[in-house]
């Protein structure tokens, strides 16, 4: 993990010019003629970057300096080795993440890859999605270190897919002060503002560095190709589930009038009914307001000749104060006397259906007035209309009453990290190394959401918190509908004056009819309650690490060994407001606990409730590492690891092989072999559902899916192999790896796409398919809550899954790294460098739920959506760039590509066009997006050294303003590959003292 050496600064210079070349060694640039010290990821055993065997890349700061500092997140996104990735717009892409970054190597998985500062572990995420990297000290990084190779045999759990370790600097002397300011078209911009603090002296090095950035809210509206009409694209964020919506009278389906006047779409299913569809992508934003603060300080001393101190602490925070979002969610519950059908009653008292003036008339501009006759008498037959879950939502378009625009949803993480180790050497060059490490991640999540309850009161005017007659029975409203400080809460058009968002008047509003149609705030206060967690998880390591030469030598130096052991200790607490506390309130009205025998669906309509949680894990392991040069040119390093972990998680043992050959003076040869593995969370194996929201193409909008974890789960095992080939000639350097990881018993949640599919073959189609009547897969339709509990597609409520050790996957591809530098080329120095990665393939196994088949084999190398979460895999991923330098001056061109993609998500593609009467027809189905063209991009940056130790940079990005390509998504493109942002200036400006 640790390895010391001494090397001149200008021979790794000319090694690494300006770039990122994986040529398995380390850089760091100091003020001075010599390099401090180079960490080395991937091994325990001194020696130096020439002898390791594993494909390392090192991104420099220096390199990084000349991109014009790209911000931690673009840096991630640009490696090539990563796929899929948060950090640009999380809202779709996992729950409650939003300001968060993480590594995603290989298009593995977050929680694949180790994440290390200063060759020591990071706690993951409270989210569940890998390390935070939003979370390090991004001015105190020297460098990156990216170990893309499968890593248990030396690291442990959670290096299956790979290792990237964040360096931070130990050359800085003296104060320097960092500012930069992006121009972002559509958005006042983001800024960053940092001062190190450095002091290095004849026993040891300090640093002290803070850093603020700030992005600022970037609207979907303000980018044309991110909100796009239905027939352009079906999927993004359209919802049947609307505000103004449908309802139903008797048998009459009632669309409201004010439908696609306040600027939603009227759709009509291949059985003839009409929906009004919401477009909620118009209440979100491409990017949020983030604010991120990190505090870093790290000592390094030299206690004796022999003994050094390291010692580091770190705080770390960002804040989303408001996430745009959709102004209300559509229910997956109901309740009251229609909640046995997924309806609430609204009675015809309501006065924006009709209310009372006298004489049985109904109030000016009341929706009752504007129906057509036919359906005036079918409200009169009933008395009322009901509200479909599957057809409505509280709110929509008129914004949501706290904000007038997107509910005030927020995102709170901290992150605070110890760590201090003691390195020496005993007699006879043994060298020990000993550390602890601990930190803490902690999230605060509010969402808001209406309690069904509620919403039931407000609809027959018993709303608000005056109208609860009875304190012994709290939550159940009492007193005369519509009276005193019992409200109503009108649901329908004749309530909104406009679009909240785009601005499109109702012509049907009445203003200043005899009481008031349009909903006060008072009552939305009341409807909306925080849905709101706090999580926290933690870890505790305990490294013990000898090391030194054995008194073996086959000729060509003596043979390197390490020995160590290691004690973790990873725990999950989580604490819930009462009101989404399941052991609260488990039923839909609040302080009720008898309305099930089970686990109930919690009192809000689209979020499910939440256990409180403090699970605690340890292992302990113990591993050995030999490197032995057999001859001048060929070394061997052996490494093997045992873990054991508890809760009944079990043992595991990894090996690993890695051979270097120097073929010639300009061509070496490394490849290596192993087993690597990953213990399932505490939270995978507690039986306990996580509830999270899926769009299913089947409803045109969000259900919940509960995903309960299993304490019967086994780690996942893979073997990893990896053959490449190194050359250096006179100015030019290369890299080629293949590389392949062969997985078994993946942990994964179950395919709800799979399931889904399996059921409703039919996707959209209103007959029932064989699955609902099919005896063989009644225990998959067992998962399934419907609506009046009849199976069909456009009637389910919930879905249940379970985690599991799944699919096998089998993964390979080659990584390439080349630069060429020319000198004296017009009084300065010329580099080309290419660094890119091919997926050769992404294989991965049917997928098997209940014992059915509901997903065959998938092969994913150059599609997109074919995983949960819509996971990305472009065959191709490239940098290709030009660098010119001379005396103060560097510029630097930059070409990005990303390769095209097939969209394979079932029922989005093929078949024919449909357009009903009115333009649209629900399950519409175009070829528009089934492929996502490649994203190709250039960026320009331009750096100078001025006087006074002042470095300005000048950098365009996305030089010619390429938008994204189309995706069938939410916000109309892939925010896991692609930038939102067009075309972008930064200026970036840096003073010593």
């Amino acid at each position: 993990m640790l390895k010391s050496v001494s090397l001149r600064s200008a021979s790794v210079c000319a090694i690494l010019a300006g770039s990122a070349l994986a040529l398995g060694g380390g850089i760091a640039h100091a003020q001075g003629t010599e390099v401090t010290e180079v960490i080395v990821t991937g091994s325990f055993i001194r020696g130096t970057p020439e002898d390791a065997a594993l494909p390392v890349n090192v991104l420099s700061a220096q390199d990084l300096q000349k991109q014009g500092a790209p911000a931690l997140v673009d840096v991630i996104k640009s490696i090539p080795g990563v796929q899929s990735v948060l950090g640009e717009t999380n809202q779709f892409a996992s729950q409650a993440t939003t300001g968060s970054g993480n590594i995603n190597l290989r298009g593995l998985g977050a929680i694949r890859t180790l994440v290390l500062m200063n060759g020591r572990r990071l706690t993951s995420s409270p989210g569940g999605s890998g390390v935070d990297t939003n979370l390090l000290p991004t001015a105190a990084i020297g460098r990156i270190e990216v170990l893309k190779d499968g890593a248990a045999a030396t690291y442990g759990s959670d290096a299956i897919g790979g290792v990237v370790n964040f360096i931070t600097r130990r050359d800085l002397n003296g104060l320097e002060l960092n500012g930069s300011y992006t121009h972002i078209d559509g958005s006042a911009g983001d800024y960053n503002l940092s001062a190190n603090y450095g002091w290095v002296g004849e026993r040891g090095d300090m640093l002290i560095s803070v850093g603020h950035r700030h992005r600022s809210e970037l609207d979907t509206l303000e980018r044309d190709w991110a909100v796009n009409s239905y027939l352009e694209n079906p999927n993004g964020s359209w919802s049947g589930f609307g505000n103004p919506g449908a309802y139903i009278a008797g048998a009459t389906r009632i669309v409201d009038p004010a439908c696609a006047a306040l600027g939603n779409t009227l759709v009509t299913s291949a059985a003839g009914t009409q929906s009004c569809y919401f477009q909620f992508g118009r209440f979100n934003n491409l990017v949020e307001t983030e604010n991120h603060y990190q505090a870093y300080g790290q000592l390094n001393w030299d206690l004796s000749d022999t003994t050094k101190l390291h010692a580091e602490v770190l705080y770390a925070s960002h804040d989303v104060p408001h996430e745009g979002a959709s102004p209300s969610y559509g229910p997956t519950q109901a309740f009251g006397p229609g909640a046995a059908s997924g309806s609430f009653i609204i009675p015809r008292s309501n006065p924006g259906l009709c209310g009372s003036a006298g004489a049985g008339a109904c109030l000016p501009g009341s929706l009752f007035g504007q129906l057509t006759p036919a359906q005036q008498a079918a409200v009169n037959g009933s008395g009322f209309v009901a509200a479909n879950i599957l057809l409505w939502r509280p709110y929509g378009v008129g914004g949501n009453p706290l904000t007038g625009g997107s509910k005030p949803d927020q995102r709170y993480f901290e992150g605070l990290r110890f760590s201090a180790g003691l390195t020496g050497e005993f007699g006879g060059g043994i060298g020990w190394d000993l550390a602890a490490t601990h930190m803490i991640n902690r999230s605060d999540i509010v969402t808001y959401d209406i309690p069904v309850a509620r919403l039931h009161y407000a609809l027959n005017g018993l709303g608000g918190p005056g109208c609860d007659t009875d304190p012994a029975t709290p939550g159940v409203q009492g007193g005369t509908p519509g009276v005193g400080a019992c409200l109503y809460y009108n649901p329908f058009s004749s309530g909104i004056a406009a679009n909240a968002a785009t601005g499109e008047t109702n012509p049907n509003y009445v203003p200043g009819s005899p009481a008031a149609l349009a909903n006060s705030q008072a009552i939305g206060a009341w409807l909306f309650q925080p849905y709101g967690y706090q999580s926290e998880t933690t870890l505790t390591v305990i490294d013990a690490v000898l090391n030194g030469q054995a008194p073996i030598d086959f000729g060509a130096g003596p043979v390197g060994w390490a020995l160590g052991a290691q004690h973790r200790t990873n725990g999950f607490s989580r604490a819930v407001n009462d009101i989404n506390n399941i052991a609260l309130n488990p039923c839909p009205e609040e302080g009720v606990t008898n309305c099930v025998t089970g686990r109930g669906n919690g009192v809000f309509g689209f979020l499910g409730p939440l256990s409180e949680q403090d699970l605690e894990g340890t292992v302990w392991a113990g591993f050995g590492e030999l490197q032995v040069p057999i001859t001048d040119a060929l070394s061997m390093q052996l490494a093997v690891r045992h873990e054991e972990h508890s809760n009944g998680v079990g043992s595991t043992t990894n090996p690993k092989v890695a051979l270097r050959w120097q073929v010639t003076d300009w061509l070496a040869l490394r490849g290596s072999a192993g087993t690597t593995f990953r213990a399932p969370t505490q939270s995978n194996l507690l039986p306990d559902a996580n509830t999270t929201q899926a769009f299913i193409t089947q409803t045109s909008g969000y259900r919940a899916f509960d995903t309960f974890g299993n304490p019967n789960l086994q780690p996942e095992t893979a073997n990893t192999y990896n053959l490449g080939a190194i050359f250096r000639l006179g100015g030019f350097n290369a890299t080629i790896d293949y590389w392949a990881f062969d997985f078994q018993d993946t942990i994964e949640a179950e395919s709800g796409a799979g399931l889904l599919s399996t059921i409703f073959p039919n996707g959209a189609s209103t007959t029932l398919p064989n699955g609902c009547v099919d005896p063989a897969l009644s225990a998959l339709v067992a998962r399934f809550t419907f609506q009046s509990g009849v199976c069909a597609p456009n009637n389910i409520q919930r879905v249940r899954l379970g985690v599991i050790n799944g699919s096998n996957i089998k993964t390979s591809g080659v990584d390439f790294s080349a630069t060429y530098r020319a000198d004296d080329v017009w009084g300065g120095a010329m580099t080309f460098g290419l660094d890119g990665s091919y997926l050769l393939k992404y294989d991965s196994a049917a997928s098997f739920i209940e014992g059915v088949q509901v997903q065959g084999a998938q092969k994913l190398a150059g599609t997109h959506g074919g995983t949960a979460g819509g996971t990305s895999f472009p065959e191709l991923r490239a940098n290709l760039f030009g660098e010119f330098t001379r005396d103060v001056h560097n510029l630097r061109l930059t070409l990005r590509y990303i390769d095209s993609m097939q969209d394979v998500r079932d029922g989005r593609f093929g078949g024919t066009n449909i357009f009903g009467p009115n333009g649209a027809v629900a399950g519409y189905i175009l070829p528009q997006g089934a492929k996502l063209d490649a994203f190709v991009t250039a960026d320009a940056s331009y750096r100078v050294f001025l006087p006074w130790d002042t470095t300005v940079t000048a950098t365009v990005v996305n030089l010619f303003d390429t938008d994204p390509p189309f995706a069938r998504r939410d916000l109309s493109y892939d925010p896991a590959t692609a930038n939102p942002l067009g075309r972008t200036y930064r200026l970036n400006m840096t003073k010593r003292f």
